[in-house]
């Protein structure tokens, strides 16, 4: 069983580990070092004098070429870091080997911003007496990052919070999921090995009360975190004043399928947002509200696609939906499927575990908004249709909701679907596309309890960033 060490500069090797398993054997795949209270402190500390000593001087030209040579590192290790995600987070080796594809162009890209932070120049002879006057304002890095990521992307939320705080100027630590550091420990290699100062990226895998040390501490400037509202909100109270925060939560991926419709398009569309991931992702399609006239058709051809779907093994390249990321997650899915049959809904496929640590993509009909399978976020293979006939009623039920993140419709009638887009409230609207939909350069972020500011490269490195202005009277 491989080890892997503290990457923290100057630490001294940590007494303290844990053990990482395969979401789908449960076989010990690694031994990893936590962080202790001195590691936490020298991260601390790193970080602080990095982005004050190397980072803050560094030119943008440098932080792009690292950047671009981090994207040609995991190029070079496609396959590694591939098969690192499908056996620590359980993502089939198909979808783990495009996530790698997005993580090199997702650092690309970040590299691409860094050479784009531009500021404006201000019109100074508005009045008397600053004629003057020359004003402009300049970019700069906000200062030391947290970011704390989510198992369900392990290599590309990683690039995405990292190498967009690195394209700002910023120093970084880093707390991955205590179930995919994996991936988080090679990506931070690879920026060693691209020439990063190894002080400006530290790894702190911590849990529990020593997480708040870092959220608390008075040297970081940003936090970006992605997971649970429940522990997203808790951070945004902790946090220290004035330093800016982003969260990325989740919520209840919503489409709408009209009665002028193709489903030849919509179908498989739906499908996949469901049950891409085993529904593990913050955007994955939960519930689908379908016209009175085709309901029972569009019921039995999902069931029909999702009954095909291969369950099991991820590192087979076959599998479509792989395991849950714990046998307590299993638990927790199965329980509210039945919970949602005991209240009326109807169980259509599905609804049962494959082995133990897997569910079987499940189809529930006639289910209410509520069931717990309708107006909590349920991060699993379950799939809620509902009949409409009114679509006001449904736009009505739909911003009912406590969360908002992206939502869609499928419909050929142009009309209706800018209707629905301008009326529903959603941080993003598919027309004819998943609300599972993302490109990497996208802005993405979810609002009222799913989230605070937008994702997206371009958008993070900006937030990651503060406007200055300069002021300068001519003589």
């Amino acid at each position: 069983m491989k080890t892997y060490n503290l990457l923290i500069a100057g630490a001294s090797p940590s007494n303290e580990s844990y053990v990482v398993k395969s979401p789908y054997s449960g076989k010990d795949l690694a031994s990893v070092a936590r962080a202790n209270d001195a590691a936490i402190e020298q991260a601390l500390k790193n970080a602080h004098e990095s982005f004050h000593e190397e980072m803050l001087s560094m030119p943008a030209h440098q932080r792009a070429g690292i950047l671009y040579k981090v994207a040609r590192l995991i190029e070079g290790n496609h396959e590694e870091l591939s098969l690192l995600i499908a056996h620590e987070g359980g993502k089939p080796l198909k979808d783990a080997r495009v996530e790698v594809t997005r993580a090199m162009n997702t650092t690309k890209m970040s590299g691409d911003e860094a050479l784009q932070l531009n500021g404006e120049t201000l019109t100074m002879d508005r009045s008397p007496g600053t004629e003057n006057c020359l004003a402009y304002t300049i970019r700069v890095p906000v200062g030391p990052v947290l970011a704390i990521s989510a198992f369900n992307h392990p290599v590309n939320l990683i690039c995405h919070q990292v190498c967009t705080a690195f394209a700002a100027g910023n120093s970084v630590v880093v707390k991955p999921a205590s179930q995919t550091p994996l991936s988080c420990h090679r990506i931070l290699e690879l920026f060693r090995e691209a020439g990063a100062p190894e002080k400006a990226l530290s790894l702190a895998a911590v849990s529990g009360s020593k997480g708040d040390v870092l959220v608390q501490d008075s040297r970081i400037r940003f936090i970006t975190f992605i997971g649970g509202e429940d522990v997203g909100w808790e951070i945004r109270k902790k946090a220290q004043p004035g330093v800016r925060i982003a969260l990325e939560h989740g919520g209840t991926g919503t489409a709408i399928v009209d009665k002028d419709v193709d489903l030849s398009n919509a179908l498989p569309s739906i499908t996949r947002g469901a049950f891409y991931h085993a529904g593990q992702v913050c955007v994955s399609t939960q519930i689908v509200h379908v016209h009175e006239s085709l309901y029972e058709k569009v019921v039995h051809d999902l069931a029909e696609r999702a009954r095909q779907l291969v369950v099991g093994d991820p590192a087979d390249p076959k599998t479509d939906v792989g395991p849950l990321i714990s046998r307590k997650d299993v638990e927790r899915v199965d329980e509210w499927v039945r919970e949602a049959v005991s209240q009326g809904a109807k169980l259509i496929c599905g609804g049962e575990k494959v082995g133990e640590t897997c569910y079987a993509p499940t189809i529930l009909a006639d289910t209410t908004p509520n069931m717990k399978v309708s107006c909590k976020e349920i991060f699993g293979p379950v799939l809620c249709l509902t009949p409409y006939s009114d679509i006001q009623s449904v736009i009505t039920e739909m911003n009912d909701s406590p969360y908002s993140f992206q939502s869609a419709i499928y419909t050929n009638n142009i009309t209706l679907a800018h209707k629905a887009a301008r009326q529903i409230e959603t941080k993003a609207f598919m027309i004819n596309e998943s609300t599972a939909f993302r490109v990497d350069w996208m802005p993405f972020g979810g609002a009222k309890r799913s989230g605070l500011g937008v994702g997206g490269t371009r958008h993070a490195v900006h937030d990651m960033t503060e406007e200055k202005l300069v002021v300068v009277r001519l003589p």
